[in-house]
């Protein structure tokens, strides 16, 4: 009977080992799928929102964690079962050393899921063009900036020109050509627009966004912190980072944008209205976008409001002229206001249309009241 007594006391303290470290495998394990739930949810967001491709760690930590939680989930029935019975001690001690080890393993691999990146090869979103046509007398400079791309020298370019003349035309191929081509060489794309009122931590949120960097407690973190963490991915991997209505310096430093240079072999291409701004941003290349000549400018016009239209009346094609001499070799003007002038099919509606761009200042503006008219 002693002997047997012991038996049972040495069962009874293997099974509640077991029960309790079936209890914290539970517990584990729950917290594995919340994690796995937590980076399927980020890898979904960069697939399908920033066109990325999740890293190969992450896809294998998604593998690994999917089969230890079946595998802990079948424990929790054999477990049961084997508490429940009168089985051997060597039974119960088998199943609880299985338990413990099967424990480990769901902690280990919980504790290798805190990712901070969990995709790369992208980061950018193809940039909507709604003006096609502007392309004309800016393939020149698109090229230029093309080339810039691939020199080891350059690492900042900056395109200047006047309001309209198709500086963010350009940087607009650049980048959605960079983006259809594969194998581009750059691990990220990121466009940002900076506007007129420079808000250093909106440009830290959106290279947040389009490189992956989901943490929760990104909000709650300073400037500097944000810089940090920006920085501690960014330089581990080659970017091109797209900068489009830059009126003042961008920091990148403070932005947590390593600076671009031979060895990382990473660009920064920003467009803006000063020549000053490109010296500022120390850009090595700084390319003029110019006004378009006559013959081009002339092209654009008739192809956005209709050679038929030009033609249909002598008053109109005089007139037709003389508006298109308003745009200024501005390819936003020619196309905005050609297209406007599309629907006008007399000679006074014309004449109007060009009364209102002889009195009217030298800005954009007046497009809206074409419209009306």
């Amino acid at each position: 009977m002693g002997k047997d007594f012991k038996s049972l006391v040495t069962r009874c303290i293997y099974v509640g080992k077991m029960n309790d470290n079936t209890k914290k495998l539970k517990i584990a394990t729950e917290e594995l799928k919340d994690l796995g739930n937590n980076v399927m949810k980020r890898v979904k967001i960069c697939e399908e929102q920033q066109q990325m491709k999740r890293l190969d760690k992450v896809q294998a930590w998604l593998r690994q964690a999917d089969t230890v939680i079946k595998e802990a989930e079948e424990y929790f029935l054999m477990s049961s079962s084997s508490s429940s019975s009168h089985g051997l001690i060597s039974s119960s001690h088998k199943m609880e050393k299985k338990i413990c080890k099967k424990l480990k393993e769901v902690q280990e691999i919980k504790s290798r899921g805190m990712f901070e990146v969990v995709a790369e090869g992208g980061g950018g979103l193809v940039v909507k063009d709604n003006n096609d046509e502007q392309t004309i007398g800016l393939e020149a400079v698109s090229g230029l900036v093309w080339r810039c791309l691939t020199m080891e020298n350059t690492g900042i370019i900056g395109l200047y020109g006047v309001e309209g003349v198709g500086k963010t035309t350009v940087l607009t191929q650049v980048n959605n050509r960079l983006l259809q081509q594969k194998g581009n060489g750059f691990d990220f794309v990121l466009w940002v627009f900076v506007s007129k009122n420079l808000n250093l931590e909106k440009i830290q949120d959106t290279i947040r966004e389009k490189i992956g960097f989901l943490d929760r407690t990104w909000m709650s973190k300073t400037e500097e912190e944000k810089a940090g963490k920006i920085f501690d991915i960014l330089s581990k991997r080659r970017f091109a980072l797209f900068l489009d209505d830059v009126w003042e310096k961008v920091d990148l430093v403070k932005a947590g944008v390593p600076p671009p240079d031979a060895q990382n072999r990473s660009k920064v291409v920003f467009t803006t209205c000063s020549e000053e701004v490109c010296k500022e941003m120390s850009a090595q290349t700084k390319i003029k976008v110019e006004k378009l000549a006559w013959e081009r400018a002339w092209d654009l016009f008739i192809k956005n409001v209709g050679e038929d239209i030009v033609k249909s009346h002598p008053d109109i094609a005089k007139v037709a002229q003389e508006v298109a001499a308003k745009c200024d070799g501005l390819p936003l003007a020619l196309v905005t206001i050609g297209r406007a002038m599309a629907s006008k099919k007399t000679p006074q509606e014309w004449r109007d249309a060009l009364y209102i761009l002889s009195n009217s200042p030298p800005n954009f503006s007046v497009l809206k009241l074409l419209d009306r008219n």
